[in-house]
Formats: structure tokens, sequence, C-alpha cells
């Protein structure tokens, strides 16, 4: 198969949205097919901050659009592109008079859904949402993922609440999303569990709305209370130590570690030295981060979005909560005091988690591409 997909986010083979892409890129093309992946570096996107907000706001999808033009991309057997970007090229395939390539939507994760999520927390005063916001970028957002998916011939969805929401709308498939390769390998040993630093608990995230950074300073007070020893370490926040910690109870600051940034073989070491993982997120598409820090062996405290949701059960593989201070506060404690509960979820989550391999997403991407080629593009 000669493939095309069309990422609209930045080239980042650790970014949780371009990650997806190169996988696919990397795993399909040792497969023996023909695949080529442009990432939005490559659409000719204003370099000045102001002209390139203004395109990513209002015209992203035509911007992709036209600089998939030049790709050729009526030479492909197939065009993936996602969250709705690439719905101002689809419909100019769908135009062509003759066989056409097939057209993928790919949701990496229903935006109205982060939307919503974050329009709630302005109402509660836990984080602003400007009117531009409110206006403009929610909107239009919602109204491209939407036109991609009645643009195309499929679209891919990667947790369970997308495929009943957008089944309505056009024929959807569930593909799960997978386990990086280099962190399934480095997780087949990991450090005992009895080896780890006690109370150490692991988060990475930015600190955001949709990802639940408003609940977490509460609910480490009520760990803090209970076990005074425990720690946080925060990654990836993009954020200093001051930004951060500054949002924590005055008593549990010293016990923060903020890391903005974080490597693969920094990760890789604090998964191997951490207890407990925390992801509180309050909207997920997937939630990369959850089950690759469970494939080393953390114990996770999760809410009831994405990879959580679907594939999770409380109290056998994962602690699952409400999103609020008090039930993840609640199920840190429960983890972190009692070395017999945290040892045997971790155990089975660690199990579960190792189980979204490359492999297996590799394989529902190949079968469904292969199905679409052999049943041709439909009449447009």
């Amino acid at each position: 198969m000669k493939i095309l997909l069309l990422s609209h986010s930045p080239n980042d083979p650790d970014g949780g949205a371009s990650r997806i892409y190169h996988l696919l890129h990397d795993g399909l093309t040792a497969r023996g097919h023909d695949v080529d992946v442009r990432h939005q570096e490559d659409y000719d996107i204003p370099a000045r901050p102001f002209p390139r907000l203004l395109v990513d706001r209002l015209a992203m999808p035509q911007w992709l659009s036209r600089a998939a033009v030049r790709a050729h991309p009526e030479s492909y057997d197939l065009v993936m592109s996602s969250s709705g970007m690439g719905y101002p090229l689809f419909r100019r395939l769908r135009a062509i008079d003759g066989p056409r390539p097939a057209l993928v939507s790919h949701v990496h994760g229903m935006a109205i859904y982060d939307h919503g999520v974050t329009l709630a927390e302005a109402r509660l005063g836990h984080f602003p949402a400007s009117l531009a916001y409110r206006l403009i970028t929610a909107p239009f957002a919602d109204r491209w993922e939407y036109a991609g998916v009645a643009a195309a011939d499929i679209t891919v969805v990667q947790n369970l609440r997308d495929l009943g929401q957008l089944r309505s709308r056009g024929e959807v498939v569930h593909i799960p999303a997978a386990v990086h390769p280099e962190l399934l390998a480095r997780s087949a040993e990991i450090r005992p569990l009895d080896q780890r630093v006690p109370g150490q608990v692991l988060w990475f995230g930015t600190w955001e709305t949709r990802k639940g950074s408003w609940y977490v300073p509460a609910a480490f007070r009520m760990l803090r209370a209970a076990c005074p020893d425990a720690r946080l370490v925060v990654g990836g926040t993009g954020k200093s130590q001051a930004e951060i910690a500054g949002h924590f109870a005055p008593e549990d600051r010293q016990a923060v570690t903020v890391l903005p940034r974080v490597s693969r073989a920094e990760q890789i070491r604090l998964m191997n030295e951490s207890q407990v993982f925390l992801f509180p997120s309050l909207s997920e598409g997937f939630g990369l981060a959850l089950p690759e820090a469970m494939s080393f062996g953390l114990a996770a405290v999760t809410t009831l979005v994405g990879f959580g949701a679907d594939h999770l059960t409380d109290r056998v593989d994962a602690r699952l909560v409400l999103a609020t201070s008090e039930h993840i506060g609640r199920a840190l404690v429960d983890l972190v005091q009692d070395d017999d509960a945290r040892r045997r979820i971790a155990a089975q989550g660690r199990e579960v988690a190792r189980s979204f391999t490359p492999e297996r997403m590799l394989d529902g991407y190949e079968r469904l591409f292969s199905g679409l080629l052999r049943a041709g593009a439909p009449a447009s």
C-alpha cells in the first residue's frame, strides 16, 4: 500500500499525537508498505507568533490541505489525517472523477470533551477560559472534527466514548494506541517494587485544565497529612519549580519536585524508582503516559477517561476514581499505606498495560487499510 499520513501536530516522536504517526510510519514501512508522513512543520505555517496563532486557531485545515496538495495525494492508495484537519483535502479528493484514495479521519480524542471540561472548570473558578477560546478556538475545532468525519470514508478513534458519540455520523472503528516500543522493551525488567522510594508519587503532564491540575495540590495535602514522608515528582510541565510548587500548601512545597522537561532516559529512571503513578485527567483521547508508567510496575491512581475508563478496573489493576481532590487523595493514601494492595494492583496493571504493543496497534491499522482498499473507494 502507498499511504500518506497528515499529522496536524509538531513533529515530536515523544508527543502523544505525533507519536502515533511515527509508530505507524516506522511499523508499516517495516511491513513493506510505502508510507509518507507529514507534520506541522511541512505546511509552511508562518514562523512569527501572531500569524502562526491565527493559522492555528482559524485556518489550520485549509493550510494543511493546501500544502498536502503538493504531495499529489491522488497518487496514494490511502490518505489519513487527524482531528478533521484534512477535511478540505478530503472534499477535493472526493470530487475526483474516477479512482481516488481511501480517506481516513483519525481522532486522537474528541475536542468537544476537552472544551467541555475547560468551560466547566472556568465556571468553577479553577482555570480561566478567554472570550477568544469560547467564541473561536473551541467552536472552530469542534466544527473541523465533525467535518473530517463527514468527509472521510471511515474514522478511527482511540476510546469507546468517541466511538459511541461518532457512530451516528459515519463509519467508525476503535483502534487503541500502543506503548512506545522502547519503553516496552525497557520495562521487560524493572526495579523490584519493594526497592523503590517509599511514598514517591510520579505524574507526567502539563499544568493545564484538562489534565486535572487543579485537584492535585489538595489531594497531595491529604496524602501528606496521612503519610508525611510522601513525595511528588511532576515531570514534563513546561514550567519551573517555583511556578508549580506555588500551587501547593506551604508545608508541602519542599516535597514537590518539578522537572519542566524530561528525557526518555530520565522518564525511565523515574518510573523505576517511584511507587505510584498519578493520572488525574479530566479528558483524554487515550492517555499514553498512563499505560507506559504502568508497564514499569507503578500502581496507578487515575480517572474515568481514555485508557483508564476503557481498560482498567478499580481495585484490580488500578485505582479508578472520580476527578476530585477528595477521591484522588483517598486513593493515594490507600495505595501508599497498603503495601500488599499496591504491589498486587501494580503487578496486575503492568500485565494489562504491556499488552498494548505496537504490533497490536499496527495489526489493527493494517487490517483496516487493507480492507478499505479491497472494498474500493465508495462513490463520492
